[in-house]
């Protein structure tokens, strides 16, 4: 055997060959498909939903309370009652740069 055949038979044992062209393709295939839906698995965990507490006054009484406001609340209206006077007020909630605003009237 010459120099060249056997560099040539070494080369070929290193590299594993796939039995099927379309294996490998299936392979790559899954593999470009898992990294997709790791990253996009990174992508939500970064994404931050809005969960506080603002501060209202009762538009009646003044007295002071606090309404738990979370993103899928935005445009919406809260009737609540008072807990100190018991007379009904209604809450806007609006949400703007991840930031709530609440407007409280007299209902």
């Amino acid at each position: 055997m010459t120099k060249s055949k056997t560099a040539k038979t070494r080369r070929a044992a290193a590299k594993p060959r796939a039995a099927d062209p379309s294996e490998a393709r299936a392979g790559r295939t899954a593999e470009r498909i898992m990294q997709t839906v790791l990253q996009e698995r990174d992508q939500e965990t970064v994404v931050q939903r809005l969960d506080q507490w603002v501060p209202i006054e009762c538009p009646h009484c003044g007295e002071g309370t606090e309404i738990h406001v979370i993103a899928d609340m935005d445009g919406q209206s809260v009737d609540q009652d008072c807990s100190v006077c018991c007379r009904p007020f209604i809450a806007q909630i609006d949400i703007e740069d991840d930031e709530a605003n609440v407007s409280v009237e007299a209902a």
